[in-house]
């Protein structure tokens, strides 16, 4: 488990006064992504893919927000979102979609460069993490 601490010695975020109401917008865009992801995923997989990565990524950000860090624009930093992800668990089935988030960073990464092709089946399963994180950044906002 990655600590705000160890990311913030590595300078991967940064501290900024927390902001509450832009973490909650935050999550309404996250719920946006997933909502079109489940839309295009059998007219563009790959897009499909980047908006539920891009949902579970935010949300965990959005926590970050609500207590005063954010990522910095630093090679990283969505690794370091990532590892930060796990820190949120507060059960073992929080563990299972937090741990997801750094595979799907990696898979993400793939398919933009043409390396990767994404299935129907794999979106449909990311979907369900990208939505649990979502929902577990929501507990941690409220």
């Amino acid at each position: 488990m990655t600590t705000i601490d160890e990311l913030l010695r590595e300078g991967t975020i940064e501290r900024v006064p927390p902001d509450p109401t832009a973490a909650a917008s935050r999550l309404e865009q996250c719920e946006r992504h997933l909502e079109a992801a489940a839309l295009i995923v059998d007219v563009d997989p790959a897009g499909a893919y980047g908006l539920v990565y891009e949902a579970a990524r935010k949300a965990v950000t959005a926590v970050l927000i609500h207590r005063g860090f954010r990522p910095r624009a630093v090679p990283g930093s969505h690794r370091a979102v990532a590892r930060f992800a796990t820190s949120l668990a507060e059960t073992a089935g929080d563990a299972i979609h937090l741990h997801r988030l750094d595979s799907m960073r990696r898979n993400r990464n793939r398919g933009a460069y043409g390396m990767r092709v994404f299935g129907r089946a794999e979106i449909e399963s990311d979907l369900v993490h990208g939505r649990a994180i979502v929902e577990i950044a929501r507990r941690h906002l409220s």
